[in-house]
């Protein structure tokens, strides 16, 4: 079974979610939290040239914007504990109310961000062909970044393109045209 989404009244239903799709899901907060530098400085970075407009900048904006980070994954979190496993399958289905949509779509890109940062990915591996440069650490986070981009899709209401995406991508041998989606993550080392 692979990972489909459908419009509900009160939001959006994403089901078939594997284990390592919940994996995925579930470490949202835990990168968004991160308090490596570079997760740090990718997600508050520098916004000013002076140095004293920016001390001012980091004293009363960045407590702020710490918090905004956290409410927004206390509403991550309440869904992820919802989640529930669809009967006798080993796959997973999360209802995200509309309500909900915004505090996801930023903390799924605050977590792509993070990703990014902590697996020292550079633009080169993120074109086509890419991946052939990349550490198996690496490969596992490209996959995991483009699901949670797929997620992002779906809340924004891009549920048809992502199917038609997806019939065009379809190679007939190996049933699937995108490597870092069905593909098997190498061991981490």
């Amino acid at each position: 079974m692979s990972m489909w989404a459908a419009r509900a009244d009160e939001g959006y239903v994403i089901g078939g979610l594997t284990k390592r799709a919940l994996e995925t899901l579930r470490g949202v907060p835990m990168l968004v939290e991160s308090t490596d530098t570079r997760v740090r400085e990718r997600l508050l970075p520098e916004t000013y040239d002076g140095a004293e407009d920016e001390s001012q900048w980091r004293q009363h904006a960045t407590p702020e914007l710490e918090r905004l980070f956290m409410s927004r994954l206390q509403i991550v979190r309440k869904d992820l504990a919802a989640l529930r496993q669809l009967p006798d399958t080993d796959t997973w289905i999360l209802l995200l109310p509309d309500n909900h949509v915004n505090a996801w779509l930023a903390s799924l890109n605050a977590a792509r961000l993070s990703l990014y940062v902590l697996n020292d990915l550079e633009p080169k591996h993120c074109e086509r062909g890419g991946e052939a440069d990349c550490l198996p650490k690496q490969l596992e986070a490209l996959w995991r970044i483009h699901f949670l981009a797929e997620i992002q899709c779906i809340l924004m209401g891009e549920l048809e393109e992502l199917e038609a995406a997806d019939d065009e991508e379809d190679d007939p041998k190996t049933g699937t045209g995108d490597p870092f989606y069905d593909g098997p993550i190498p061991p981490l080392s």
